[in-house]
């Protein structure tokens, strides 16, 4: 029996990549890495996390100097193990491995990864999965002969998978391979039972043939968070009503209809008067808590509310993505999440041992 995990699952801990000079952050890094800080606080509270970087002695400085101007326990620097790499950019959800259960192990599933279509280069970031076995990161790891993108599918932990056309079925990621041979492929790689299809949906400034992850997804086995637009004067109104009709026709494997809860619509967010694909469905479960991603904006705390009612064993913790939006993904879109009794942590502390920044000498 395979089992694709949900989120909200007991985790190991998260992979992000720590932005660079050489990636499309370099003209607001100081910016951007501070948020990253951030989320590594909230992270490492409660679990571990591995954080690809360029420059280890670099990643840690910054990190030292974070911790001491807000007071911060350096003793939180024990979950975290830097493993030095190269990197296109920081996408993790897309490049990282995704794991599954398969009998009594975790296999850490390697897909490929080819920059969204072939839209951005990403001949290092396809590596990473793949190095990080070399490492023996990783308990079990296995490669695949698909390209799949982690925020381009949403699981509930029981054998469903949500996710759409427009991305799955774009012609530079699979072309080979039809709706239904697509279907038979990921039921048998991921053990799914029953994929749930939207075609419709979309945010302006998206890169990703609308990623799930920023449309709509799973809170609980049967509920799903989707964003709702309600100003008819906005472009994204026709698409996202069409969107909110399929979800409502959907049904579960008891034939039944999901629960579903409407997230706000992100008032319009531009950076160069370029309009940015801001949204409140890109957030990430972590042990015990919700990192949800807010904007500067009015809505911000209705999003807030909402997600505090409907997860209600969840903290729920606001982190500031409005330099994460300017490269048109938010705060999921940077992780990738390892379920319990995946990572290798004899192979991290031997590797964090070795590493020519030492953790106790921060």
């Amino acid at each position: 029996m395979k089992k694709f995990y949900a989120e909200w699952e007991k985790q190991d801990g998260i992979l992000l990549s720590f932005p660079h000079k050489e990636s499309d952050w370099n003209p607001y890094l100081e910016e951007v890495r501070h948020v990253y800080c951030a989320i590594i606080v909230e992270i490492l509270k409660v679990e571990s996390c591995l954080l690809i970087c360029k420059d280890t002695q670099e990643t840690l400085e910054i990190l030292q100097a974070f911790w001491k101007e807000r007071k911060i326990p350096l003793k939180l620097l024990e979950n975290l193990y830097c493993i030095e790499m190269r990197s296109n950019d920081t996408w993790a959800r897309d490049f990282g491995g995704i794991t599954i259960q398969r009998g009594q192990k975790n296999i850490v599933l390697d897909f490929g990864f080819n920059g969204w279509g072939l839209k951005f280069n990403a001949n290092f970031d396809n590596q990473i999965t793949h190095l990080l076995k070399q490492k023996n990161i990783f308990k079990n790891t296995e490669t695949q002969k698909l390209i799949l993108e982690g925020g381009s599918i949403e699981s509930n932990g029981e054998g469903l998978l949500l996710t759409n056309t427009q991305c799955l079925l774009e012609r530079n990621r699979n072309p080979f391979y039809s709706q239904k041979q697509l279907e038979k492929i990921l039921k048998k790689a991921l053990g799914i039972q029953k994929i749930l299809w939207l075609h419709s949906g979309y945010l302006r400034g998206d890169d990703t043939d609308s990623h799930i992850d920023t449309l709509a997804r799973f809170i609980a086995p049967n509920t799903i968070a989707y964003v709702r637009c309600t100003d008819r004067d906005d472009e994204h109104f026709k698409s996202l009503t069409k969107m909110e009709e399929e979800l409502k026709s959907l049904r579960n494997l008891a034939n039944k209809p999901f629960k579903l809860v409407p997230l706000p619509f992100v008032n319009a967010q531009y950076y160069e008067n370029e309009r940015l694909p801001a949204t409140y469905a890109n957030f990430l479960f972590i042990n015990g808590a919700i990192l949800l991603p807010i904007y500067n904006t009015s809505s911000d705390k209705y999003a807030i509310e909402i997600l505090k009612n409907v997860c209600p064993k969840h903290r729920i913790i606001p982190i500031d993505c409005s330099v994460l939006i300017r490269q048109h993904g938010s705060l999921h879109c940077i992780s990738m999440q390892f379920p319990k009794h995946t990572l290798n942590f004899k192979s991290l502390k031997k590797l964090k041992q070795s590493s020519k920044f030492k953790i106790n000498q921060v």
